[in-house]
């Protein structure tokens, strides 16, 4: 079966990678905090069945790279397999 992406899988990446989710903004997004880096991104807090926008992908792989909680292959990997390498996950 071929992993599917959707809002969903990209909530509980970020909660593998320790961000805690906050408080839903007036345009139904949810803000998501990183309590240690302070780093912040924004994902819809009403569409967890849908798959991401690409612009949600890109800021986001461009957030986590920046911030050093992912780099971008194995970034790519979780969007393509839904897996993350070996050594990301060792690095939590």
């Amino acid at each position: 079966m071929r992993f599917q992406l959707t809002y969903e899988k990209l909530n509980e990446l970020l909660t593998n990678l320790g961000f805690e989710p906050r408080d839903v903004t007036k345009t139904s997004s949810r803000r998501w905090r990183h309590p240690e880096s302070g780093c912040t991104l924004l994902l819809p807090a009403n569409k967890m069945h849908d798959p991401p926008r690409p612009a949600d992908l890109v800021g986001i792989k461009a957030q986590l790279g920046l911030q050093c909680h992912l780099d971008e292959h194995a970034f790519e990997l979780f969007v393509t397999e839904g897996r993350l390498p070996v050594a990301a996950t060792e690095r939590q």
